[in-house]
């Protein structure tokens, strides 16, 4: 789903190195933006979003639309550049005296939208959310975390169970700082996003009110001492589907629209122009393997083999937006490791891939106690019609060997009782927004995030793996990290949990009536990203 399953940096390596596929990396420039724009202040922007399952909180509800709306209103410790590097938050400073430990200093003089000042003990409660098991999306808080604590009037100290060295990436993705007191009054996570209990943060904007499947409506936060508000008033119209976004942008009912997935519907409209970013979602086949007939390997290989992948990025992305990966963690994965491109190319040759053969797939069922072929059925959730689109044509390629498959594009609200023994085949699509490649290899691998809605929709669970997991972040020498990582991709990449398909862009269109020069997936989903939204010059 259009989710936040795990983390990849936004940032380009050689295409060559992702193995088959092609296409384009997508621009970031200024120029291709509209340029740098004006100071002008104006009254509204009016953004579109597609709908979501839940409430308006991004612990509780992992969806990429709550994210972007959220960044408006609630400030991380430390925040994402928009190239993916790090820059300080709420947090002034930053010390780390030992492998597992991290001193934050916070910023004095911060106030809530309701004029309420920021304290440490804000910081700490914010942070120990994390550890709530209703805090799904930062589920992996409580194997990390040894404690939060702070110090002083302007010091918090996290301290860590073992070396972890994504931890600055992962505090950037979920280091919400909420008002406690008002959090509290909400009755805590378990309330807090619903119409009656929105979050108070320090941001630049402050949510007025909330209509689920309606609309969000923010205003200026007159406590903020950031850059200038260029709007006055953000709203946010949700949509059931990108087609309906789409008429409304052509419409000029709506400004802009981020996060959808069918390029085509968005690409020329007029009076408008379309900003992207690196290949950094990711879309996925995955199988229930502790389920027949899905728990034979040789039925998940012969499912691969008979995936069309390249069919599908021809028939799916004409313009050669999206690539085809060499494993569950796109190339750009692989920045932060300090590996050279030769070292992340040779570990990826040993990752085990499926090219489009209906005589191998064959040969794999008659392996199986299925020869003959079976029924069952791929769920794609209707607001993803590029998925739906695929599962069509992966259901025409199983039918050729025997596999009959009927097509399921299930409503968002049925999102939730997608999992456990319901899913059968299931295509799904996570963005990755860590410069590393343990995010995903986690959230898809690790039997802890069996339950965790959005991640390990397989029921994936291997010993050696979930041992080789954590032990890979606590190595900083890159080759020996990187080896590490190879080994849980080739054995994932045979066991055949899930099957990488295509990677594209992060799209957005804009009215030309406004520009923004940094666009980019960081800058859409944890940072303020409105701040740069500008009347053009």
């Amino acid at each position: 789903m259009r989710k936040c399953l795990y983390a990849i940096a936004a940032l380009t390596l050689a295409a060559a190195i992702a193995g088959c596929g092609s296409g384009s990396s997508g621009s970031t420039n200024a120029a291709s933006h509209g340029g740098s724009g004006s100071s002008k202040h104006y009254a509204e922007l009016r953004w579109g979003s597609l709908v979501w399952p839940g409430v308006l909180n991004t612990r509780t509800v992992g969806w990429s639309p709550t994210f972007m709306i959220e960044s408006l209103v609630v400030q991380h410790l430390v925040e994402f550049e928009p190239n993916g590097k790090l820059k300080l938050g709420l947090a002034s400073s930053i010390e780390h005296p030992n492998a597992t430990t991290y001193i934050y200093h916070i910023k004095p003089g911060v106030k809530f939208s309701d004029g309420q000042p920021l304290t440490t003990s804000d910081v700490v409660y914010s942070l120990d959310q994390n550890l709530e098991k209703i805090a799904t999306t930062n589920a992996f808080w409580s194997p990390l975390v040894a404690s939060v604590a702070a110090t002083g009037k302007s010091t918090v100290v996290i301290k860590l169970k073992k070396p972890d060295v994504d931890w600055p990436s992962i505090l950037a993705y979920s280091s919400q700082i909420l008002e406690k007191a008002a959090a509290e009054k909400a009755g805590g996570l378990k309330a807090l996003g619903t119409p009656q209990h929105l979050p108070i943060g320090t941001g630049p904007w402050k949510f007025d009110t909330y209509t689920p499947d309606a609309r969000v409506e923010l205003s200026r936060n007159r406590y903020w001492t950031g850059p200038a508000q260029p709007a006055s008033k953000i709203s946010f119209v949700l949509f059931k589907e990108e087609a309906a976004m789409s008429l409304a942008l052509r419409s000029g009912a709506i400004d802009g629209a981020m996060d959808y997935e069918n390029q085509k519907l968005f690409a020329e409209i007029p009076g408008s122009r379309q900003l992207d970013s690196a290949p950094n979602w990711l879309d996925f086949l995955s199988v229930n393997v502790t389920k027949a007939p899905f728990n034979n390997v040789h039925v998940r290989r012969a499912i691969a083999y008979a995936t069309n992948i390249n069919g599908m990025l021809k028939a799916l992305f004409p313009a050669g937006d999206a690539v085809r990966p060499a494993s569950i963690v796109p190339t750009p994965g692989f920045t932060e490791i300090g590996a050279s491109e030769t070292q992340i190319k040779s570990m990826l040759s040993t990752v085990p891939q499926y090219e489009f053969d209906l005589a191998a797939a064959q040969r794999e069922l008659a392996k199986s106690p299925y020869p003959h072929g079976f029924t069952t059925e791929i769920a794609a959730c209707v607001v993803e019609p590029l998925l739906v689109q695929a599962a069509q044509i992966l259901a025409t390629d199983l039918a050729k060997v025997g596999i009959k498959a009927k097509v399921n594009a299930f409503p968002t609200d049925a999102f939730p009782s997608m999992y456990g023994n319901k899913i059968k085949i299931f295509l799904n699509e996570g963005a990755v927004f860590f410069p590393e490649p343990d995010q995903v290899l986690t959230e898809l691998l690790s039997p802890a995030f069996m339950t965790v809605a959005g991640a390990n929709t397989s029921s994936y669970s291997n010993a050696e793996v979930t041992k080789l997991l954590p032990a890979e972040l606590e190595i900083a020498n890159p080759a020996s990290r990187l080896q590490l990582v190879g080994r849980i991709l080739k054995r994932a990449g045979a066991e055949l949990p899930y099957l990488p398909m295509f990677s594209h862009a992060n799209f957005a269109t804009l009215s030309n009536k406004y520009v923004e020069p940094t666009w980019s997936l960081y800058s859409s989903f944890y940072t303020p990203w409105a701040l740069n939204v500008k009347l053009a010059s």
